[in-house]
């Protein structure tokens, strides 16, 4: 026999679980979405250390960090550093996303010559 306190908690315990599982999954698209940008970052940053080591070693034209400045502010980053040690570039580079400001460090140095 069924008293009538207990009429409708079964509805109200399945709502609480979807809610449980519906925050939980936002949770994790809200940290793979940080991920995503924190690697697109990464590589955006490495391009233009790349390219501004292209400049150091004289396969292109310009400034080294005025190159690397460039490039970052073109996928809407700033450029905080750039130092030049002999044939290296470090570089250090921040982007907010989301209201996150996503930091990361980049040295290009030049490989090695494979015809010698």
């Amino acid at each position: 026999m069924r008293s009538n306190e207990q009429t409708g908690s079964g509805s109200i315990l399945g709502f609480g679980i979807i809610a449980v599982v519906l925050a939980i999954m936002s949770l994790g698209l809200g940290v793979s979405t940080e991920n995503l940008a924190i690697a697109r970052l990464q590589t955006q940053s490495d391009n233009a250390a790349l390219a501004a080591e292209d400049v150091l070693r004289g396969l292109a034209i310009g400034y080294p960090c005025e190159t690397a400045e460039q490039i970052v502010k073109g996928f809407g980053g700033t450029l905080e550093s750039c130092h030049i040690v002999k044939f290296d570039i470090y570089i250090s580079v921040s982007q907010q996303v989301m209201g996150i400001v996503h930091r990361v460090h980049v040295r290009a140095a030049p490989g090695l010559d494979s015809t010698r």
